[in-house]
């Protein structure tokens, strides 16, 4: 495991290189591009525009590292097992969907044999990003299998991919190429996570490092083509500005618990700061209003220290922990967004719907005697189980969009719902190891769970 100062020297390390690889090269391209013209701001510059998602994602590996575990423990809790391998081909599938549209005849913004080149060059610069921060930054992976898990060489590769796909016929043809694209690249990277092979950090870093890689790719290409095999534009493409924006959009972030419960603390739970998963989307009828929907989990781990055992139950323990409490919610309502200058947008929404809380068990961790004797280390001693219920949310973001169907939001929302719990002990144990629980009428308690999230958001407008 590796301590925050050793996180930090592994980012820094990933940031450095893939800064020195970028900005000359861009800086050198932006020089070509623009001598003929006025004069560019900085925020308006080609370096800007794509760096900025890249920065964006390794600013969220930085925010998340510390709570990488609480993450890998949702998937742990929820889907121990699973084992289903798809990312081994998906992430080769935007590039598939490239060569079957050449090879269809159907025309990309580049001729077969540049965008060839194009891609040696991307899958070059990816190759030795990767290999090159995995051998020295030796991070562990979660299934103990290697300590080769920074950053994620699938993602990176997907990724890769799905930029290629963007670029050849998401910027030359429709945008839904480049939704496709970079849809099956985040599927690619959420599969490195289910199947325990990644940690969160890895596919944010991993994703960086391929959109990066195929920039730097297709700015050697044209350093050897000068402008030529380009085929002609299908159409004018402007960037919308009045257009009805509606959206998808997945985001990432901080969750922070506004309320402290009597019950709860009575029975010495506490809930520390988790973290906030979320798609949502929304069809504007206009450029202000819309209708939408969201599926949002959040995560919270549990102190549970100053829990009150049974006397015999602490001759029989070491210590004990509490899994997680999850909620998961289900939204839907009104949708704003007010334009502003430049393309940025402030974003609203005030949503309703159902929550579910996850249940748990609080579990004694048992010596060595008392292991022997039941075969097994750790003993779900109490759990909880709470019920569904409705729920309400209010948010709302800053968005800037960065390109013509894609922006970057900093979100915070504020979620409200109440949960009853059903609690039950656990009173025997027979001789064949099944366990008898008992519900305890007098823990039957309300869980007022008021929490407010904020953290990054990336949208893909529909236009």
């Amino acid at each position: 495991m590796h301590s925050p100062r050793n996180s930090g020297k592994v980012l820094r390390r990933l940031l450095t290189l893939i800064l020195a690889l970028v900005s000359p090269g861009l800086h050198a391209q932006i020089a070509d591009s623009i001598q003929p013209l006025p004069a560019k701001g900085f925020w308006k510059s080609e370096l800007v525009k794509k760096s900025t998602v890249p920065a964006i994602l390794l600013g969220s590996t930085a925010l998340v590292w510390s709570k990488r575990e609480d993450i890998r423990e949702v998937r742990n809790r929820y889907i121990p097992t699973f084992r289903y391998h798809y990312d081994d081909y998906l992430q080769y599938a935007p590039a598939a969907t490239v060569i079957a549209l050449n090879s269809l005849g159907i025309k990309g913004k580049h001729s077969p044999a540049r965008t060839f080149v194009s891609y040696a060059f991307s899958i070059g610069i990816m190759g030795a990003m990767v290999n090159g921060i995995k051998y020295t930054s030796k991070v562990q992976r979660p299934d103990a299998a290697s300590k080769n898990s920074f950053p994620s060489g699938h993602t990176a590769s997907a990724f890769m991919n799905a930029t290629v796909l963007h670029k050849e016929y998401g910027q030359y043809r429709h945008e839904l190429y480049s939704v496709a694209g970079y849809g099956m690249a985040t599927a690619t990277a959420l599969g490195r996570g289910l199947n325990n092979r990644h940690w969160v950090t890895d596919v944010l870093a991993g994703a960086a490092v391929g959109i990066v890689s195929t920039e730097l790719g297709y700015l050697l290409a044209e350093q050897i083509f000068r402008g030529h095999e380009i085929n002609a534009p299908l159409r004018n493409n402007p960037i919308p500005i009045g257009n009805n924006p509606s959206f998808v959009e997945i985001h990432l972030g901080y969750a922070m618990t506004t309320s402290k419960d009597p019950a709860s603390e009575a029975k010495g739970l506490f809930t520390t700061r988790g973290f906030n998963f979320g798609l949502e989307g929304a069809w504007f009828m206009n450029k202000n209003f819309g209708i939408g929907g969201e599926f949002a989990f959040s995560g919270f781990p549990v102190n549970s220290d100053n829990i009150v055992l049974d006397p015999e139950i602490s001759e029989i323990s070491t210590g004990n922990y509490t899994q997680a409490f999850g909620v998961r919610y289900l939204h839907g309502g009104p949708y704003f967004s007010l334009p502003l200058p430049h393309n940025w947008f402030v974003t609203g929404k005030i949503t309703g719907g159902v929550s579910t809380g996850s249940t748990g068990n609080v579990v004694l961790l048992l010596d060595e005697q008392h292991e022997a004797e039941f075969g097994v280390s750790e003993l779900p001693y109490i759990k909880y189980q709470p019920q569904p219920t409705p729920s309400f949310s209010i948010g709302g973001g800053i968005q800037k969009r960065i390109g013509r169907n894609t922006a970057i939001k900093a979100y915070s929302t504020y979620f409200l719902s109440s949960h009853n719990f059903e609690i039950s002990k656990l009173q025997d144990i027979d001789n064949d190891g099944h366990f008898t629980y008992e519900a305890m009428p007098d823990d039957y308690f309300k869980l007022k769970l008021s929490h407010i999230t904020f953290g990054l958001g990336l949208t893909a407008f529909i236009w």
